[in-house]
């Protein structure tokens, strides 16, 4: 199923909630939507699952144009809302096999997903003794249930231990490995970034960037960091001046508690970095070690924001 959301607008009374917003949505392909609260984000998955109806735009399914999803695409849909809410009195098992009754699935398809999300020794207890991330866990449950298309997550991440985290990104990878199409929101962007195909920016209704992460990053230009330790001196001090020389790198340089090394953090341009990567191996001998750090997406993140304040 192919999705793709075309100059959405959608106003609140005086409020401009999305002005004009396009997004793709590739088949098997993670896609993230990014933002400071109140970007967007709610209200563009809303007009997705048909629960907004936009001012102008449309949302394109298999090139066909729907104001939302037709309701025939809606039941390939899988939905996990940020606040999940089961009646507190059923077990993880009757809420799953109410789900399963109503998408005419089998009460086995129920105990597999259980047993997917690691609740099937929870199964029979009430949901009002579940934790937030047992809760989480069985949301998640629901929303893979049909194995659907679309896949959308809004805010998947919340309350999830290491444990769930480990299972929300085993489900990402086969939903991609299955050609299927994912998209979710998060503030959480260094847990997502590993997982994302593609990342849209929304700041005040709008699209403020989007693109692979790769993409993202070199746009903004964020400097690349290289450490560096060498226990020669000489090295050192020839090596520093030869990148000062150069103007490819801001460089600072600590020595160990014991005097033995000298770590060189330097920071340098993206299109630099071959280049210092070169210089830095004309001393293979001195070089005890050697790491670089591209910056985060939380980094590109808040530098993309700056633009807009």
């Amino acid at each position: 199923m192919k999705v793709q959301l075309c100059d959405i607008q959608v106003r609140f009374g005086h409020l401009l909630a999305l002005g004009g917003v396009s997004l793709d949505l590739r088949a098997g392909a993670v896609t993230v939507l990014v933002g400071p609260n109140g970007a967007g984000k709610s209200t563009l998955m809303g007009v997705l699952l048909g629960l907004v109806r936009p001012d102008s735009g449309h949302v394109m399914v298999d090139g066909r144009p729907h104001q939302g999803l037709p309701r025939m695409e809606r039941e390939k849909l899988g939905y996990l809302p940020e606040a999940v809410a089961f009646a507190d009195n059923l077990s993880g098992r009757q809420v799953m096999r109410f789900f399963t009754r109503a998408r005419g699935l089998s009460r086995s398809r129920a105990d597999a997903v259980l047993s997917r999300v690691g609740l099937a020794q929870a199964a029979g207890r009430a949901v009002r003794g579940y934790s937030r991330g047992m809760r989480q866990r069985l949301g998640l449950g629901v929303a893979i249930l049909s194995e659907p298309a679309l896949l959308v997550l809004d805010e998947p991440t919340g309350g999830l231990d290491q444990q769930g985290l480990t299972l929300l990104w085993e489900i990402l990878s086969e939903w991609r490995e299955a050609g299927r199409t994912v998209l979710l929101s998060t503030h959480d962007l260094a847990l997502i970034e590993r997982r994302a195909d593609h990342i849209c920016v929304l700041h005040d209704g709008l699209v403020q960037a989007q693109g692979s992460p790769d993409q993202l990053r070199r746009d903004v230009g964020l400097p690349v960091q290289i450490s560096v330790t060498i226990d020669d001196d000489a090295a050192v001090g020839a090596l520093v001046a030869q990148l000062q020389r150069g103007g490819l790198a801001d460089v600072q340089i600590a020595t160990d508690i014991d005097g033995r090394h000298r770590h060189l953090v330097m920071e340098t341009a993206p299109d630099d970095l071959l280049q210092v990567l070169r210089i830095v191996d004309g001393a293979p001998s001195s070089v005890r070690d050697l790491r670089v750090a591209e910056p985060g997406l939380d980094d590109v993140y808040e530098r993309l924001l700056e633009v807009t304040r």
